[in-house]
């Protein structure tokens, strides 16, 4: 599915962008290899197909195809059979003709596999002529090709290599066939493919769909069979040094970005077209993107739980966008309860929560702190998932939550333990009692008035403060408040929470406490990041956690320094 590609069309950013598709071994089987019925009719009537294929008779069923459906665009089959020379060649015909080749099956190998002999085993051969894309590149005009499709049975990289002036001065991305052993003999494998094409500035994207072959009717859920082959995916990369500057123009780039966006590389697009905005979008508004962007980010409910402008690209991209970036982090209550979420139990205990839920604890158990027999006040416990870990170190525990649904769930889980009402934005000043240790693990973030949380902690805290919690990059001392979902069971009771940054937490925990730490080491989850000065995350979420005391601690995993650098734990 593309991601802005329809909105492009709709406000005529492709008006001016011509897209030409080359499909080598063009034999249409499947919708797959119908281009012009995909995502890429959206370049219409700016796109042009061509098609190549030893079998002339099958170039002419598609021809006459294309003409009765009187498409919009513009496509041509023509029977060539494409190699890296002009002249004759032996063409290897299999007992599935789709799997013929300019090599000779392997038939000795292809034996010892179930159902491979039946397709590609030999049949017999026939001289054919063969030609290069680059020759019928000259003689039919075409001057440039975009995207790049090649399926020829092991001798993909002769295409390859006959199309070595095309690939100097167009292509921006190619999808071919790679053999990972020789089902055809002597022909070249996908490590002489990619060798190729790196040197021609390609960089490898995707394997897909790996093809599987068993050698009996029993094998392994675990390893089932062996891959023998893949279509391979690479695109350009104008962004490093090395790349020719023709893909370094912002329309090329524009262009790249688009078919990132039908190759569903929705992250490279995301990137390209950021790159674009900060680089030529004030100049030029043709590539300023914000807007664009930031919008469309507002429609994942998980980006905008995570907190708009705690995002990166976000965060780089708000100097150019035309209206206040609170018009898209900050959507109306009507559009918010719209959605609906499921129960408590069910959105807990979703695969996502349970695994970050045991990265974050086992972290937190490797920090070596003084945990075992202590009281302690848990605040924003959800459901009760991590009350276990202090019960089973002899803790005598208090858990408090602010949703009504999961303080039920939490009394029906621990009916022994004194389970409390508290929101943390408003706190009952009735609330009484003192601990060793207030654990605040995904809460603070969910605050729109996170400093009374941390007030309040800190008054109830006799020795420890345990604190985990989402936050933005960046060095400044920002609280950079966010909508949430209020309906959710996961998410701020109140509809509003915030993204502050880790300066901004420290700081405030020092008004509080006299020792404020954060561990050398981050969870083993992806939303943990280690490297602070580089915030291209691919996270919905960023977080970090601290540690305050009211004594030293003597810990060499613990820093009283913010950490731009951290390791995995």
């Amino acid at each position: 599915m593309t991601f802005l590609l329809p909105e492009l069309k709709e406000k005529d950013y492709l008006e001016s962008v011509s897209m030409t598709i080359c499909s080598v071994g063009s034999r249409k089987l499947t919708d797959a290899h119908d281009y012009g019925s995909q995502d890429w009719e959206l370049f219409a009537p700016n796109l042009t197909i061509y098609g190549f294929d030893a079998d002339a008779d099958a170039c002419e069923v598609a021809n006459v195809d294309i003409e009765a459906r009187q498409v919009n665009w513009k496509e041509k089959h023509l029977p060539y059979a494409l190699a890296n020379k002009i002249g004759e060649a032996t063409l290897y015909v299999t007992n599935s003709p789709i799997c013929s080749s300019l090599y000779p099956p392997n038939d000795p190998y292809l034996n010892r596999f179930l159902d491979l002999p039946e397709m590609a085993g030999s049949d017999f051969s026939i001289e054919i002529e063969t030609t290069t894309l680059d020759a019928i590149c000259q003689e039919e005009g075409i001057a440039e090709i975009d995207f790049l499709q090649i399926d020829v049975q092991g001798a993909d990289l002769q295409v390859l290599e006959g199309a070595s002036n095309l690939l100097d001065r167009s292509v921006f991305a190619i999808q071919i066939e790679v053999e990972f052993s020789e089902l055809y003999l002597n022909q070249p494998l996908f490590a002489d493919v990619d060798s190729y094409l790196r040197k021609k500035g390609f960089v490898l994207f995707e394997l897909e769909p790996m093809a599987r072959r068993f050698r009996s009717s029993l094998f392994s859920t675990r390893h089932p069979g062996q891959v023998l082959w893949a279509d391979a995916i690479y695109l350009r990369d104008p962004l490093q040094d090395n790349c020719p500057a023709y893909f370094k123009q912002p329309e090329q780039l524009f262009k790249l970005a688009c078919i990132a966006d039908v190759l569903e590389f929705t992250d490279y697009e995301i990137e390209l077209l950021e790159f674009l905005t900060v680089n030529y979008g004030e100049g030029d508004r043709r590539f300023n993107f914000a807007d664009l962007l930031v919008s469309n980010f507002a429609n994942v409910p998980e980006l905008v739980q995570a907190g708009l402008e705690s995002l990166p690209t976000v965060q780089r991209l708000q100097n150019f966008l035309t209206q206040p970036i609170s018009d898209f982090c900050f959507p109306t209550q009507s559009s918010m309860t719209k959605l609906r979420f499921d129960p408590p139990i069910e959105s807990f205990h979703t695969d996502y929560y349970l695994r970050h839920n045991q990265r974050r604890l086992e972290h937190l158990a490797s920090l070596g702190l003084e945990i075992a027999e202590q009281t302690v006040l848990e605040v924003g416990a959800g459901i009760g998932d991590h009350t276990s870990f202090f019960l089973d170190r002899q803790c005598q525990v208090t858990s408090t939550e602010g949703r009504s649904d999961n303080l039920l769930i939490l009394q029906q889980r621990y009916p022994n333990l004194p389970i409390k009402h508290l929101d943390l934005n408003e706190p009952d000043p009735e609330f009484n009692g003192q601990f060793d240790i207030v654990y605040c693990y995904g809460l603070l973030y969910h605050l729109h008035q996170p400093e009374t949380g941390i007030a309040f902690m800190a008054t109830h805290c006799q020795h420890l403060l345990l604190l985990e919690t989402c936050v933005s990059f960046g060095e400044d001392e920002l609280i950079n408040l966010c909508s949430e979902f209020a309906d959710s069971p996961t998410q701020s009771v109140s509809g509003q929470g915030c993204r502050p940054t880790r300066r901004w937490i420290v700081n405030r925990l020092k008004q509080h406490f006299p020792h404020v730490y954060l561990p050398l080491t981050q969870p083993n989850h992806e939303e943990f990041p280690l490297d602070w000065t580089n915030p291209l995350s691919t996270a919905a979420f960023t977080r970090a956690v601290f540690v305050a005391s009211r004594q030293p601690l003597n810990n060499p995993l613990l820093t009283q320094e913010i950490p731009l650098q951290q390791q995995r734990h």
